[in-house]
C-alpha cells in the first residue's frame, strides 16, 4: 500500500553557508536535493509536489510505499547532506489506492525482478509468492552504489524499450530486447540479477515476457524449454495474479505460459 503524506519542512536558514555549498544554491535548491535524493534512494517515489508555504517553509506531498521510508534511518550520505539543514514534520499520512501494493509476506521464497512502466512509482522486484512490489528502500544498494540508479536506470530504459514496441507495429529490435535472454537489454536485466541474489541471499529470478507479445500473433519462440539452457521450465509453485509461470531454476529465469 501507498501513503501520501504532507510533509511541512522548515529550513535552518541561518545554519547554511550557500556560497561554500557544492550541491545547492539556495534554500530550493536544498528542498529540491533533498527530495531528489530521496526518490534515488527508493524511499519516496518520483510523482512529489514541492510547495512555497513561507519564509524558509515549504510543504511537500509526497507518495510513499509505507510512512516510515522516509525515517532518517533509511537515509544515505546523499539524503543526509540537505536533512541535516532542515526539520521535517509530517502532518498528513493517507493511503494511496492508486498504487500497486507491497509485499506482507513474512517468508519469502524467492524475488522477481520483473520491471513496472510506470516509471518512478513502483519497484522493479516483487515477490515470487505474493507478486506485489518490494519497496526500494528496503533493498540493498547494487554495484558498490550509494544509491538505487542502477535499478532505476533498468527499469527506465525496459520502460521506453516496451513503450517503442508497442508504439511502433512490433518492430523486430524492439522485440528482440524484450524477449531474447542475449539482448543487450536482458543481459543487464542478467547482470542485475546476479548482484541483487548476492546481496539479499536468497533466488532471484528475472522475468522474460512471451504472452504479452503473442496478442499481435508472434509465433511461440521456444515452447516450454528454457531458452538459455534448454532445459523443461517447470511450473512455479505460486500463481502470480491471474498468470501461471513457468521457470527454470538453472538460469534464474521465469516467463509466462503461452496459450
Amino acid at each position: 500500500m501507498c501513503y501520501l503524506l504532507k510533509l511541512d519542512i522548515c529550513v535552518k536558514d541561518e545554519a547554511i553557508d550557500y556560497a561554500n555549498e557544492k550541491f545547492f544554491a539556495d534554500e530550493q535548491d536544498l528542498v529540491e536535493d533533498y527530495l531528489c535524493t530521496l526518490y534515488m534512494n527508493g524511499q519516496i517515489y518520483i510523482d512529489y509536489s514541492l510547495i512555497k508555504a513561507g519564509q524558509h517553509r515549504y510543504y511537500a506531498f509526497v507518495n510513499v510505499p509505507q510512512v516510515e521510508s522516509i525515517e532518517e534511518k533509511y537515509n544515505n550520505e546523499y539524503v543526509n547532506r540537505s536533512y541535516k539543514y532542515i526539520d521535517i514534520k509530517i502532518q498528513e499520512a493517507e493511503k494511496n489506492i492508486s498504487y500497486n501494493p507491497n509485499c506482507n509476506c513474512k517468508i519469502i521464497p524467492y524475488y522477481i525482478l520483473s520491471p513496472d512502466y510506470e516509471i518512478g512509482t513502483s519497484s522493479p522486484l516483487i515477490c515470487g509468492k505474493c507478486g506485489n512490489e518490494i519497496p526500494l528502500y528496503k533493498i540493498p544498494h547494487l554495484f558498490n552504489e550509494k544509491e538505487h540508479y542502477s535499478l532505476l536506470k533498468y527499469q527506465k530504459i525496459y520502460a521506453s524499450v516496451y513503450e517503442l514496441y508497442f508504439q511502433s507495429l512490433s518492430d523486430r529490435f524492439t522485440k528482440n530486447q524484450l524477449v531474447n535472454h542475449n539482448s543487450a537489454l536482458n543481459k543487464k536485466a542478467f547482470e542485475i540479477r546476479e548482484e541483487l541474489e548476492e546481496k539479499m541471499g536468497k533466488p532471484v529470478y528475472v522475468d522474460l515476457p512471451r504472452g504479452l507479445l503473442n496478442w499481435r500473433g508472434a509465433k511461440k519462440d521456444y515452447g516450454e524449454k528454457c531458452p538459455k539452457c534448454g532445459k523443461n521450465l517447470v511450473k512455479c509453485e505460486y500463481q502470480l495474479c491471474s498468470d501461471e509461470m513457468l521457470k527454470c531454476d538453472d538460469c534464474r529465469l521465469i516467463t509466462d505460459t503461452t496459450e
